[in-house]
């Protein structure tokens, strides 16, 4: 029981930084789709500007025609909502993005690796396959933190920029570095704890 207890302990404390990875690879993602708003924000207006402007002349017309107390009372409303929603997605996402992406990249690498070894004309055993899997794992993870990097390098060839290029790849390249650290320190200390790589997020 003790011993089930300490490996436990030693597979959280390794995994607390492959959460972290994971949610500094969101930022990361959150941060390329930033320096594309005005590439999305084109396409909206080519695709509906009707339909856009006929919903903000709506809502402006709403707003304007209620009476006052009637106005604090959908602000008031509107406001608690935000803040309630708000507490509920810093305390309840993180877990749910950390686990979904966990899930994400090892459902996919438990796919592909059946795929190479079969390619490679290699035998198919829980050991080759658990071997091959933990590998594809990590170049996922290589891959989740370097294509972000890439669009922020890439943005500098957009027409209108929505944030100033040197700004954008600093922050690009400074969140990669969290997201690349964490990880790191994720497979450094799993050697050090002796925790097996198919339990690492």
């Amino acid at each position: 029981m003790k011993r089930k207890a300490e490996s436990s302990a030693k597979k959280n404390a390794v995994n607390f930084f492959g959460a972290f990875g994971y949610l500094f690879c969101l930022l990361q993602w959150f941060w390329a789709v930033m320096l594309y708003f005005s590439v999305v924000q084109s396409t909206t207006k080519f695709v509906a500007p009707e339909a856009g402007s006929s919903h903000i002349e709506q809502t402006s017309d709403f707003t304007l025609g209620l009476p006052d107390p009637l106005k604090w009372a959908v602000l008031i409303f509107v406001t608690v909502l935000m803040i309630a929603i708000t507490a509920y997605v810093l305390i309840k996402m993180p877990m749910g993005i950390v686990k979904n992406s966990n899930k994400a990249v090892h459902k996919t690498a438990e796919s592909v690796a059946p795929m190479i070894m079969r390619a490679q004309h290699k035998k198919i055993t829980p050991k080759s396959r658990l071997k091959i899997t933990a590998r594809l794992i990590l170049a996922l993870k290589l891959l989740l933190v370097a294509t972000p990097v890439i669009l922020a390098v890439a943005s500098g060839l957009l027409e209108k920029q929505f944030i100033d290029y040197s700004i954008a790849t600093v922050v690009a390249y400074g969140v990669a570095a969290l997201s690349a650290g964490a990880f790191a320190m994720q497979y450094a200390l799993a050697k050090l704890l002796r925790v097996p790589t198919q339990e690492l997020w």
